[in-house]
């Protein structure tokens, strides 16, 4: 990183685009955009059986593309409008990297839940048999359940808030359990701020955590390092650790953090771009496994 650097200057670090998810996501995307016609020819000329069997199936279609978002890169290809300036009480106005996907999951929760009390409306009528069996279970046990988890994912939280500010880096961890509420809030400031680390998810019993990164910061001071959960946030890996760097190093750059366009700041090249520069160290490093 130079001095004369008006902005970080991203390098591929991480692998910034999966093609094979990417793939998926785009095929996954295809069906669901040729379901649409079909389902509404079905709701107008059909029985309720083949439309809610085919509304089970656009379901997993959108639950599977859901998944692919954030392993496929397709999320970074444009900046998050939840990348915006942020005022924490004692710290002041910064750049926030928001969360990816509590919305979404909630609402797949939902309509899960309607899917399943929608099939025993349907079936509920059906002769004695497997598919009336079928139908009670699912409402007795599977509506409820997912009801139930829905509103215990407002009763018991467990959230990370990083935001950067002129003064540091900035996390907060924000826990509610029923009425009990905790918010630690841990202030790093960029000269404290040692060898930045991209890696992969620490849990080894998390599913494919090689596709999940994250970021050490560890602190030249001796405390106890941060870490920021990139595979969680809705900014791109090397994006994010560009601008930390390119904070960490030039001191008159951190006041750029509070001004209105900061956001601009984590943009990530486009993703024709940075399958490019995937391809590149793919061959890269190819060539040195030959040698």
């Amino acid at each position: 990183m130079t001095e004369s650097s008006d902005r970080p200057v991203w390098v591929r670090t991480w692998r910034s685009v999966d093609l094979g998810r990417l793939s998926a996501f785009f095929g996954l995307a295809a069906v669901a955009v040729a379901m649409l016609p079909v389902a509404t020819v079905l709701a107008y000329r059909t029985n309720m059986d083949v439309l809610v069997a085919l509304l089970w199936l656009g379901f997993f279609v959108f639950a599977s593309m859901g998944l692919t978002v954030p392993q496929s890169g397709i999320g970074s290809a444009r900046l998050s409008r939840f990348v915006r300036p942020v005022d924490v009480a004692g710290v002041g106005t910064g750049l926030s990297v928001p969360e990816r996907g509590g919305f979404a999951v909630r609402a797949g929760i939902l309509a899960l839940a309607l899917l399943l009390a929608m099939s025993h409306y349907v079936f509920r009528d059906d002769a004695p048999g497997s598919r009336q069996e079928q139908a009670l279970f699912l409402t007795s046990i599977g509506a409820p359940a997912c009801l139930a988890w829905l509103v215990l994912g407002f009763v018991i939280v467990n959230r990370t808030r990083v935001s950067l500010h002129p003064e540091g880096i900035v996390q907060q961890v924000y826990k509610r359990r029923g009425w009990a509420v905790t918010n630690a809030l841990t202030v790093v400031p960029w000269d404290d701020v040692g060898d930045l680390r991209l890696e992969e998810h620490p849990n080894p019993a998390v599913p494919n955590r090689g596709n999940m990164p994250v970021i050490r910061v560890p602190r030249r001071s001796g405390d106890s390092e941060v870490v920021i959960m990139v595979c969680e946030k809705k900014v791109e890996p090397n994006a994010l650790l560009a601008l930390l760097l390119w904070c960490r190093d030039n001191s008159w750059a951190r006041e750029r953090l509070g001004d209105d366009d900061a956001r601009e700041l984590l943009r990530p090249p486009g993703l024709l771009d940075r399958i490019r520069a995937d391809r590149a160290a793919s061959a890269v490093t190819d060539e040195t496994e030959v040698l």
